[in-house]
């Protein structure tokens, strides 16, 4: 048999300060509401004076929802309230609001729900062992793809923060290290992704009040004029406040060094120092690209070099790894490929990574280059086969399929030397004409030389 018990409670709306008094019963559904006046009893028989609305006016929220939280006897940890009020024509007919709580935890700051004052900033990273945030962050990172050494350094980085917070928990002298890094490695290595995850990382040990990533280059640092690239430099930096700056191909910011009195990059550098230094508990710089070139940054400046105590080096991607990559690229947009497809698009890669060198091959970022002109390449052959019209003539599953299953037809049209470094062949298209009897080496575009005009008639591509 269902308890009949009833409990009251005093709950104080957190937006407007007004108080009321809630009856619910043992399943939880409101019995009844009321607002209260200037001077009202507590459920204890306490009574609190100019407390809430001291108008003698309608002050029920009708139609609104309420956020509250509960006053109880002596202090005594409350609830939080969510009052979803009826309207004013349902309440005259006798509908209560509808009710929902939780209780409060014990520490609201590593709940999230109050934020941390900045007087607790001496004690960063407390409580970092059970935080469910950094378990789930640290899930992210190790479910990179690759990466072994940049994991490896991230997790050194979380325990020496822990031992140091040990030490100064048993009153032992800890030397604080900077929380600033230099990513080094070539493009598409995951430098980028990596640094968002590193965010989550550092917020949930509260090194930064925000989990977020601003990514920036030279340009957004770098101004035209004299005196003009500070402000710009500091502009950014503030909207950077609270959590990582990423200043991608940092190096960059050093080209135009050296007597010219136009050193904009100079001005840059220096004002980011200073916010290194000053803006300590406020920010994490993060400069990243290619391994010679920021090295060769750092090293050329003092300023930078005595700041930056973290360098992880991002390692390109191996075949198979690279593999992994197309995988879970295909499956998040939502397409399937067969065995012979996936080989396919396995020698397409290869290819590009002998033609293009390990310098300029761009690992992840081209695999994702060859997904998106796949998807094209399969749109242009389904518009092709009439099969994106109203007229296609096929069952749901059968468009189903159609849609989201990518051919070997549709990879092999790819082509991923978007600057024509090399000479394209035009392949897949099958011209009735005698256009199609053109050996292949008229087909073919020339890179080295500019096109010719040719004296006989043009083919026309118009259907």
């Amino acid at each position: 048999m269902p308890s009949s018990k009833t409990t009251k409670h005093l709950v104080v709306d957190l937006k407007t300060g007004f108080a009321f008094g809630i009856k619910l019963d043992a399943e939880g559904n409101c019995k009844g509401a009321q607002q209260l006046n200037s001077v009202i009893e507590t459920p204890e028989g306490r009574l609190v004076s100019k407390f809430g609305p001291t108008a003698a006016q309608d002050t029920v929220p009708y139609g609104q929802t309420t956020y509250a939280v509960e006053l109880t006897k002596d202090g005594e940890r409350g609830e939080i309230f969510t009052l979803v009020w009826p309207t004013k024509a349902e309440a005259d007919q006798g509908a209560q609001p509808a009710v929902a709580k939780k209780e409060l935890p014990d520490d609201l700051i590593k709940a999230g729900i109050a934020p941390a004052p900045k007087g607790k900033k001496a004690k960063k990273g407390e409580g970092v062992d059970n935080d469910v945030a950094l378990k789930e962050a640290l899930k992210n990172i190790d479910a990179m793809i690759g990466l072994d050494k940049a994991k490896h350094d991230i997790k050194q980085n979380i325990a020496v923060a822990r031992f140091n917070q040990a030490k100064e928990d048993m009153g032992l002298s800890s030397k604080p290290i900077s929380r600033h890094m230099v990513f080094t490695g070539n493009p598409g290595t995951g430098k980028t992704t990596f640094a968002r995850e590193v965010a989550k990382v550092y917020h949930a040990l509260g090194f930064i009040d925000k989990p977020t990533v601003l990514e920036v280059t030279r340009e957004d640092l770098v101004a035209g004029y004299v005196g003009q690239t500070a402000l710009k430099t500091k502009e950014v930096i503030e909207k950077a406040k609270g959590g990582i700056l990423f200043i991608d191909e940092a190096y960059a910011l050093s080209r135009d060094t050296g007597s010219d009195s136009k050193d904009f990059g100079r001005e840059a550098i220096d004002t980011l120092v200073a916010a290194m230094e000053n803006m300590r508990e406020d920010l994490i710089v993060i400069v990243a690209g290619y391994s010679d070139p920021m090295k060769k940054f750092i090293d050329a400046n003092p300023g930078l070099k005595s700041r930056f105590m973290t360098y992880i080096g991002f390692e390109d991607y191996s075949m198979p790894q690279l593999g992994e990559i197309l995988d879970v690229m295909v499956k998040d947009r939502g397409y399937t490929m067969a065995p012979e497809v996936r080989e396919a698009a396995m020698n397409l890669l290869e290819e590009e990574k002998r033609r293009a060198g390990m310098k300029e091959f761009g690992n992840g970022r081209t695999v994702r280059n060859l997904v998106e002109k796949a998807e094209k390449e399969l749109a242009m052959r389904l518009e092709s086969e009439n099969k994106l019209g109203k007229s296609h003539g096929l069952s749901d599953e059968e468009l189903k399929k159609a849609l989201t299953t990518l051919t070997v037809e549709d990879i092999r049209k790819v082509s991923l030397d978007a600057l024509g470094t090399k000479k394209p062949v035009y392949r897949g298209i099958d011209f009735d004409s005698a256009a199609a009897k053109i050996p292949a080496n008229d087909r073919q575009l020339s890179a080295a030389a500019p096109p010719v005009v040719a004296k006989k008639p043009s083919l026309s591509l118009k259907p």
